[in-house]
């Protein structure tokens, strides 16, 4: 086995490898720069991607619309890193609005998606690879909003008790289709203003 001296010492070929800008199919076809580059920049990004694989639909019930985040955050990286994190952004009603949401249950920018994929893998830590759920219950609240009450089991079989808000979309894209308002934990502390 080579000491680490050694393999620094190795001469490698770069002919070998392909830089970025000629595997990646946005840069492939750009201009040479002043610096040299050809690359754009765009595969660079975490948000450039397809869209998920699981998305609102207008078929779907309450249940279906927490079952398809829940199961898509089990799954969290199938097929690709983050996707489950990608699916909820997707059902999350307010999200790429530039007013503030209490999606998380405090106040919180929603339209960026970076900053979404950091608070919500914190936030909804034990959605992350759970084990199942089960709701409980599905009920609509007094200002005509719908709470599915959903037990988790996370990752190392211990359950929370969480509550999703939902509602139906009236414009846009997902117009007609059930997406969540608010997820929270069942204990959370100021339910009644959020």
């Amino acid at each position: 086995m080579a000491s680490a001296e050694e393999i620094l010492m190795q001469v490698i070929d770069r002919r070998e490898f392909k830089p970025t800008s000629e595997e990646c199919p946005f840069c492939r076809e750009a201009r040479v720069k002043e610096n040299g580059s050809k690359c754009l920049g765009i595969c660079r990004n975490p948000q450039n991607v397809p869209g998920p694989l699981v998305y609102p639909h207008a078929m779907q019930t309450w249940e279906d619309a927490v079952d398809c985040i829940l199961w898509a955050m089990r799954d969290i990286s199938t097929p690709r890193t983050d996707h489950g994190v990608q699916v909820l952004w997707e059902y999350a009603v307010e999200h790429g609005n530039m007013e503030r949401s209490r999606f998380f249950g405090f106040s919180s920018d929603m339209y960026h998606f970076d900053h979404f994929i950091g608070k919500a893998l914190n936030t909804y830590d034990a959605f992350v690879r759970n084990t199942g759920h089960e709701i409980t219950q599905v009920s609509t609240m007094q200002d005509g909003r719908t709470r599915v009450d959903v037990r988790v089991k996370d990752r190392v079989g211990e359950e929370t008790e969480w509550i999703f808000i939902m509602v139906r979309r009236t414009f846009g894209k997902y117009e007609g289709c059930i997406q969540a308002h608010r997820i929270v934990r069942a204990d959370f502390p100021h339910l009644s203003d959020i």
